[in-house]
């Protein structure tokens, strides 16, 4: 039978790294330990848990429909939606820092 028991590690990082790491996990919605485990099986291919997978897709679908609903609505306003766009830019590339 597997322990499944959660214990405290330790993992040392910078200052910046630290923020960075925090910051990324709140723009994904997760506490910064369930954050690091996430990446990690999605990295190392583990993360073949279904409920993760059916989770991942729904979630997938309804940001795509509220990126939608969003542009129709800001249509009259590019300027906002061009600003909105860079931001989650700037949040996106600041993952991908994370990932090297």
């Amino acid at each position: 039978m597997k322990d499944t028991t959660r214990k405290q590690r330790t993992v040392m990082m910078t200052d910046a790294e630290w923020q960075d790491l925090k910051e990324t996990a709140a723009a994904a919605g997760m506490r910064v330990s369930a954050f690091i485990i996430h990446r990690l099986a999605v990295a190392s291919g583990t993360a073949g848990d279904a409920r993760i997978g059916d989770t991942l897709a729904r979630m997938e679908r309804s940001l795509a429909c509220l990126e939608e609903i969003e542009r129709l609505r800001l249509a009259d306003d590019p300027d906002t939606w061009k600003t909105i766009n860079e931001r989650v830019d700037a949040r996106l590339a600041l993952e991908r820092r994370l990932d090297r």
